[in-house]
């Protein structure tokens, strides 16, 4: 299948531009074995990682792992990542069912508590649990001190709200109904291409990079076999990018 991915790629080269991707890792809290394992593989191929960090409960030694190391950044994912839905619905933190008092005032201790912590590898961004929010939390994110926002999908505008850009993932490497398990390699592949074509026919926003998303605290060996093989792949091609939050957003 990276022969496939490498037909899509000379399709950009062929019209002289660069196909951009940024790659964005959720749920982290504290240093682990996974999270170390995930170094290893952005040290490897110098890819830049945006780590979505959960602010409640955060651990020094997340920030004592990451010192020094320029190429990852940390977003804010949500404040506790807990489900406020009722069991009727979709899992959500930042939706209808509290106030937009009690969501934003959690949102700006968050970041405060995040801002403490990392300094400037800290790029004010939120990552909604789950990739869900409320329209009506999205209007006001910009009053907490937030200027971007990522969820899942091709975005439908560059600025989700007033101030707020908006820059999302696309590719899901984890099949989450069958086991949590690595989705597969002709899979995440195939949304790798679905993204990069669609873009170059002008049938999504060409100027989005194509994000991947990785989960390091539940991968299995075929994720992080992929996950090396992936940007080991991009890294050696000129016609692409992989690019930080910091200079996306």
């Amino acid at each position: 299948m990276f022969g496939a991915l490498l037909d899509e790629l000379e399709k950009w080269s062929d019209t002289g531009k660069v196909a951009e991707f940024w790659w964005r890792d959720d749920d982290a809290q504290k240093s682990t074995k996974q999270l170390e394992q995930l170094l290893v593989i952005s040290d490897r191929h110098r890819a830049a990682v945006s780590l979505a960090t959960i602010p409640h409960g955060v651990q020094v030694s997340l920030a004592e792992v990451l010192s020094g190391r320029d190429q990852v950044s940390i977003l804010q994912h949500g404040f506790s990542h807990r489900n406020y839905a009722p069991p009727t619905e979709r899992k959500m933190e930042l939706g209808w069912h509290r106030d937009d008092e009690q969501i934003l005032g959690q949102i700006q201790v968050g970041l405060g508590e995040l801002e403490g912590l990392f300094g400037e590898q800290l790029v004010p961004v939120m990552v909604p649990p789950w990739n869900r929010i409320d329209s009506r939390v999205v209007e006001k994110l910009e009053s907490t001190g937030l200027r971007g926002l990522s969820t899942l999908g091709p975005r439908k505008q560059q600025f989700a709200a007033q101030g707020l850009k908006q820059v999302n993932v696309h590719v899901d490497i984890i099949n989450w109904k069958q086991g949590r398990c690595f989705a597969g390699e002709n899979n995440c592949i195939e949304q790798i291409i679905a993204h990069l074509s669609a873009k170059r026919a002008g049938l999504a926003d060409p100027g989005e990079p194509t994000g991947i998303m990785s989960h390091h605290l539940v991968h299995d060996a075929g994720c992080w076999a992929f996950l090396d093989e992936l940007f080991g792949f991009l890294r050696n091609r000129s016609s692409t990018s992989l690019i930080s939050a910091g200079k996306i957003f």
